[in-house]
């Protein structure tokens, strides 16, 4: 690329930034929105120029790889959703990392936290199996941004600060390091395998052993993404798509809703003490099964159909009671526990032919392991950190550990309805399900459903979180008068969605961080 070509495709980006920037946008023919404006506005060039979502996705993905470092990566993994509007078929592909095949107990901090990377090659088969543009011409607006910098300001400012304080990272001075512009160079030249087989996988291997990792030639080349059957159910006149274990994200939304499906939330009215008491209750059953069955399907049987299953409905629902809270040691034996980090990052896309991408994207904390490949400048994920010490979800070598990570697609008479997901580790369920039920049960426009409080119950800890900075007092003191205990967090989630409405498209940046909406 010539620097005049460069310079070019940054201009076109800077010039419209103020016209997407922002909560929500209305669009006739295409429309997405993500973390930061400008992995929005290369999304968008890549749809007026004709690409389906698949394409925008790639080079979204790769444009978050160099301006939300945090979260958007080259060294992590994650899942997405996928409606052909062709067939009207909806897939789901799982890029999740995978422990290496030296893998042992007790790697959860460091360059032994690194799980093999998965999201290069899931963004290649989603670009194989439905893009249309040449996959260099999708790597090309990531490196002309990587090429002039990225500001420290913002969401990734405050994130650098904590991960400074919290964890003691070493984040560099200047992102994107520039020895990320000579790896996005090589995928651009060489394809995705070059990070598996190549110059790049050279890097990966050699810099992770020098500093006592593990993951080897044959982790990288035998790497594969795989396509799932997505989880789908029923709510009313709604069919929803959403991921399959070794997510749970999906089976928590599936069982909670299920466990719901006999209740009249519409009358107990919207963010009520009454509804959410039941919501989270819901929550609380599903939360349990989660953590008792979900891991890596190729390792453990997971049954879904029972999960699932109004009969296993309606034996939880018998438990719940309206005037007070029945505790999780009282459900079931505590679980090993893991704590999930919250810093994912999610996008949705919708082209011009009705294609919907769904795509959530992790390295697990922020920046990951905190570990920076030597020679190729981005940052590996702390994948291994989520595995359990005992149960569905035990580390094995070659497995993929469970998450909840929740890209999702609704159907209503079986076109496209609502597509979203958010970041935000274990409340990504909660957040995706309560967004959801504000749009179908309490009728608020997608704008007001995704800035609604936010609230959270996983069974362990037995606590219900709320945000502070949102949630009313008098809920608050109506759900602890009910036998909650209550945790606090500023916010929760970064829901990127988009409503399709009347032959319009209604795309929605979550307004608790930085990110963007764009159509045309």
């Amino acid at each position: 690329m010539t620097r005049a070509t460069r310079f070019a495709i940054v201009l076109s980006l800077a010039i419209s930034l103020n016209t997407f920037a922002g909560g929500s946008v209305t669009a006739k023919h295409a429309a997405l929105s993500t973390a930061h404006p400008l992995a929005t506005r290369v999304g968008l060039n890549v749809l007026q120029k004709g690409g389906t979502a698949a394409d925008a996705a790639v080079a979204v993905a790769l444009a978050l790889a160099v301006v939300h470092p945090q979260a958007g990566n080259l060294g992590g993994g994650g899942f997405l959703m996928y409606y052909d509007a062709a067939t009207r078929g909806v897939w789901t592909l799982d890029f999740r990392e995978t422990a290496p095949r030296d893998a042992k107990k007790d790697m959860r901090t460091g360059v032994l936290a690194a799980g093999v990377p998965g999201t290069v090659a899931g963004l290649d088969a989603l670009h194989t199996k439905f893009g249309k543009k040449s996959w260099k011409e999708l790597v090309e607006p990531a490196i002309a941004i990587a090429k002039d910098g990225v500001k420290i300001e913002g969401d990734l400012a405050s994130d650098i600060d904590a991960a400074k304080r919290e964890r003691n990272l070493e984040i560099p001075k200047t992102l994107p390091p520039p020895e990320l512009v000579g790896t996005l160079q090589r995928l651009a030249e060489n394809g995705a395998r070059d990070f598996y087989d190549g110059d790049i996988a050279k890097k990966i291997v050699e810099g992770i052993r020098g500093s006592g990792g593990i993951i080897g030639f044959r982790d990288l080349r035998e790497y594969q993404p795989v396509w799932r059957a997505p989880i789908k159910l029923r709510y009313g006149a709604y069919e929803i798509h959403t991921v399959p274990p070794p997510s749970g994200g999906g089976i928590v939304i599936g069982e909670t809703l299920t466990i719901l499906s006999a209740d009249n939330l519409a009358a107990s009215g919207f963010q009520t003490a009454k509804s959410l008491h039941l919501i989270l209750e819901a929550s609380r059953r599903a939360w349990i099964d989660r953590n008792h069955y979900v891991g890596d399907p190729l390792n453990a049987r997971i049954p879904y159909r029972e999960l699932l299953s109004q009969k296993r409905a309606e034996t939880w629902r018998e438990g719940i009671q309206m005037d007070r809270v029945i505790g999780t040691s009282a459900l079931t034996e505590p679980r090993d526990l893991v704590a999930e980090a919250s810093h994912t990052t999610h996008f949705t896309i919708a082209d011009s032919a009705g294609n919907i991408v769904a795509l959530t994207t992790t390295l697990g904390d922020d920046f990951g392991s905190g570990v920076m490949v030597p020679g190729a400048g981005f940052f590996l994920n702390n994948a291994m950190a989520d595995f359990a010490n005992s149960g569905a979800n035990i580390l094995e070598p070659a497995k993929r550990p469970a998450s909840s990570l929740a890209p999702t697609i609704v159907l209503r008479d079986g076109k496209p309805f609502l597509a979203l997901g958010s970041r935000g580790g274990a409340t990504i369920p909660s957040t995706v399900l309560q967004v959801f039920l504000n749009v179908v049960v309490y009728g608020k426009s997608l704008p007001d459903a995704v800035a609604a409080p936010r609230w959270h119950h996983q069974a362990t800890p037995d606590e219900v979180v709320y945000e502070t900075s949102r949630a009313p007092k008098k809920t608050v003191d109506a759900l602890n008068a009910k036998g909650h205990a209550v945790g606090r967090r500023e916010s929760i989630g970064d829901v990127h969605a988009i409503l399709f409405e009347n032959g319009r498209l209604i795309a929605v940046a979550d307004p608790r961080r930085g990110g963007a909406a764009g159509g045309f």
